[in-house]
């Protein structure tokens, strides 16, 4: 009889993962790894969301064995989508056809609301748009948003000559270029010249749990 761990464990090795990578991937040990695939204990709720991303299947075949529930057995807590935190590399390479194996992914994070079908994160690096946006901020990112919708002000992310980079967008008569939140940050002004590729718009961040005490 097919269970749980014996699902967890044959998508596993059909995306030929240890359970080291495994582990890491959901943020767990390879022991927890290890206890899930002998069905010692169960993953939580939240772990089984990570494990249906990154396996491509669903909770409900994780759990039951088929892709939909019945009448009978009914989850109504919502399902949050999880994205992937991507690099400037792997987001150039994410617009093309998702080109991307999702355990060449080493972390996912839940979904802003207005994130779309092929938004990623990408983490903020310097500070530059200080103090809205801070050094390790998540940003998520909707590829399919066409440059043309995007209006001044609204973020954006582009790879120019330089590299990529993460500014706010201004529109002027026949011209647009890139501008740093930081007054203070130099330059503030990057033309966006024709050789710049359009990455994507910002459509919301990621805010980890932080300790007060």
């Amino acid at each position: 009889m097919e269970t749980l761990g014996f699902r967890i464990k044959k998508l596993r090795k059909e995306k030929k993962l240890t359970q080291g990578k495994l582990g890491n991937l959901v943020g767990v040990s390879d022991v927890t790894i290890g206890f899930w695939e002998k069905d010692v204990n169960e993953p939580k709720y939240e772990n089984l969301e990570s494990l249906a991303q990154i396996l491509d299947t669903t909770i409900e075949f994780l759990k039951y064995g088929r892709h939909e529930m019945s009448e009978s057995v009914k989850d109504f807590r919502p399902i949050t989508r999880m994205l992937p935190v991507l690099d400037y590399v792997q987001a150039g390479n994410w617009t093309n056809v998702r080109s991307i194996e999702p355990h060449e992914i080493e972390q996912w994070l839940p979904a802003p609301p207005a994130a779309g079908k092929n938004s990623f994160y990408m983490i903020v690096q310097g500070t530059s748009n200080a103090p809205h946006f801070k050094d390790g901020d998540f940003i998520c990112i909707d590829p399919d948003i066409d440059l043309n919708f995007v209006q001044t002000g609204e973020m954006i992310v582009a790879v120019c000559e330089d590299g990529a980079t993460f500014k706010a967008l201004v529109r002027e008569p026949n011209v647009m270029y890139l501008q740093a939140l930081n007054p203070n940050f130099q330059p503030n002004i990057i033309p966006l010249k024709e050789n710049c590729i359009y990455k994507g718009k910002y459509v919301g961040k990621f805010e980890p749990s932080k300790k007060f005490l």
